[in-house]
């Protein structure tokens, strides 16, 4: 209520100014709501991604060791 007695009571070239500043704060404030939005989506995209990465190493780290075993026992078979 005090700053609507305010804005009534200022001259219209101050509005005009004041207008433009309010605009640009509108496209920043917009600006910034997506910045966020996209960090969000792309925070939970590479934390899936490090999910998937963790499951595919552990599957290889399997794979080489029954790579080991199965190396291991070739070679006490030959001598």
């Amino acid at each position: 209520m005090v700053v609507e007695e305010v804005i009534s009571g200022l001259p219209l070239s101050v509005l005009a100014k004041i207008e433009g500043l309010v605009t640009i704060f509108k496209f920043v404030g917009v600006a910034v709501i997506v910045y966020i939005l996209y960090v969000l989506v792309m925070g939970f995209f590479t934390w899936r991604r490090m999910k998937r990465m963790k499951r595919i190493e552990r599957k290889v780290i399997e794979i080489d060791r029954k790579l080991d075993r199965l190396l291991k026992g070739k070679g006490k078979k030959k001598k």
